[in-house]
């Protein structure tokens, strides 16, 4: 799980300022209360320091704005073309990225048939393998490939999953201003 390339993705979006952020990610990947806040906020100093990110103004509250460049795009886009199954953190990796991506702007259907042939190839190459850690790896592969059927499968297929970013506030810690005697 990337929660650099989330961010980016999220910004791909609209620009939007850093609880906003968080809030994006958590909900549209189902990790409530698992991102850490100041995670987000030294992310994004990181990308801006990269130039992937920049200061895009402020909300009418005084929050500041974060909105990608065009570096920030480009990243963002390489990191969904990345279809790679062979690492240990395949599975969450694949839900974290299909999850965000189908709720964003980005091409789902491009990721997930991406995904689709990595994992075969995945299958195809343990079928042979007799080892517990092949039966793993099978099992693996058919979960991972039987989910991204089950979402296509979904009324209004992938397309049907995006969703625009919210612009509600969450309630801030600030104390009310002292009324006038």
């Amino acid at each position: 799980m990337s929660i650099r390339a989330g961010i980016l993705l999220v910004l791909c979006e609209a620009d939007a300022y850093g609880l906003q952020i968080h809030g994006e990610l958590e909900e549209r990947t189902d990790r409530q209360g698992r991102i850490n806040v100041g995670q987000i906020y030294s992310t994004l100093d990181r990308l801006s320091t990269a130039g992937l990110v920049q200061a895009s103004g402020s909300t009418d509250d005084g929050l500041p704005l974060y909105g990608i460049t065009p570096e920030g795009r480009s990243a963002a886009a390489e990191w969904l073309a990345d279809t790679d199954v062979d690492s240990a953190s395949s599975w969450s990796d694949l839900t974290f990225k299909v999850q965000l991506a189908t709720s964003l702007g980005a091409d789902p259907e491009a990721l997930v048939d991406g995904y689709r042939r990595a994992w075969r190839r995945a299958l195809d190459g343990a079928s042979a393998d007799p080892s517990p850690a092949g039966l793993a790896r099978r099992r693996l592969a058919d979960a991972a490939l039987g989910w991204l059927s089950d979402l296509q499968a979904l009324p209004g297929g992938l397309d049907g999953l995006r969703r625009p970013l919210r612009n509600e506030r969450p309630r801030r810690g600030r104390r009310p201003a002292p009324t006038p005697e």
